[in-house]
């Protein structure tokens, strides 16, 4: 028969107390049931561990090294004990995070940081691609919880509005509309645009369409595959404008400053929200999005 934890439990007990009766008490059981327990396990490890005297019960030279082991045995127990309920509340396991923006600034980077300091028995993983990929390995189960900007327009996954990063004109430094004390969206027609076609550049492109089109007048806007650290290079070069998110300020970029944009009734502003397959029941998933609600309640 397998041993069985309350016998090692009983028997280091009654190893360090040196009494049967005070252990028994100790655990509030009877003195026989501890007995009994002890003497069962002697039997099935065919060890005399203890000598019975009117003193009290002392370990013999042959029992040192089992009580030692089961004192080690009980100690692993109870450690996977504690992770294993501290997974099921959310304060430990794995949680992976797909975004698409930088991680160098900005509400996500304060989320993570915020998350860590509370659960640093979770471990956090990071996936930076694209919107189209990170809703694919949403579905996959490769990630639990994507942060994009727009509407992934898909019932199968829940969805909560985050907070929202100003947009900004990257000019290079020499260009005319650094000069220029407000910048809105009619001071940037007639000019070049480049984006990439990495997140949140197609929403960055739709937005700057929407703004500046007039009659007779298509904005010029182009995409290009290429990272955003490559737009803004060429951009410091003087070649055309670019438009990034706030998160953009992270890293420095020399030649370029950034500019607010503004609109008739404040900053432009570009959405992130944050979605989740429906059936995922993690705890560590449950614990930041109860970060997220804490941090956002009006989103």
């Amino acid at each position: 028969m397998p041993l069985e934890t309350k016998q090692l439990r009983y028997a280091v007990l009654a190893a360090e107390t040196r009494s049967f009766s005070r252990a028994a008490a100790l655990l509030r059981i009877k003195q026989a049931t501890l007995s009994r327990n002890v003497l069962l396990l002697e039997h099935r490890l065919g060890v005399k561990l203890f000598e019975r005297r009117t003193r009290g019960a002392f370990v013999t030279p042959e029992g040192l090294p089992i009580i030692a082991t089961a004192r080690r045995i009980l100690t692993e127990v109870e450690t996977l004990q504690t992770r294993a309920r501290a997974m099921r509340n959310g304060d430990a396991g794995e949680l992976t995070i797909g975004f698409c923006s930088s991680l160098t600034a900005g509400d996500l980077r304060f989320a993570i940081v915020e998350f860590q300091r509370r659960f640093p028995d979770v471990r956090l993983n990071g996936v930076e691609r694209d919107r189209g990929f990170l809703h694919h390995a949403l579905h996959a189960g490769v990630i639990d919880l994507a942060v994009v900007t727009g509407d992934l327009g898909d019932p199968g996954v829940r969805r909560r509005p985050l907070w929202s990063e100003r947009v900004l004109v990257a000019l290079p430094d020499e260009h005319p509309l650094v000069e220029t004390e407000r910048i809105y969206w009619h001071d940037l027609r007639r000019q070049t645009f480049v984006l990439g076609t990495q997140d949140p550049g197609p929403d960055l492109v739709r937005l700057l369409q929407a703004r500046l089109a007039e009659p007779g007048y298509e904005p010029d806007v182009e995409t290009q595959d290429v990272s955003r650290e490559n737009v803004l290079a060429m951009v410091s070069a003087g070649w055309f404008l670019t438009l990034v998110s706030e998160s953009a300020l992270g890293v420095n970029h020399p030649g370029i400053i950034f500019r607010e944009v503004h609109e008739p009734t404040g900053q432009a502003r570009i959405d992130y929200g944050c979605y989740w397959r429906s059936d995922d029941t993690s705890p560590a998933l449950r614990r930041f999005l109860g970060l997220i609600r804490e941090r956002y309640p009006d989103a």
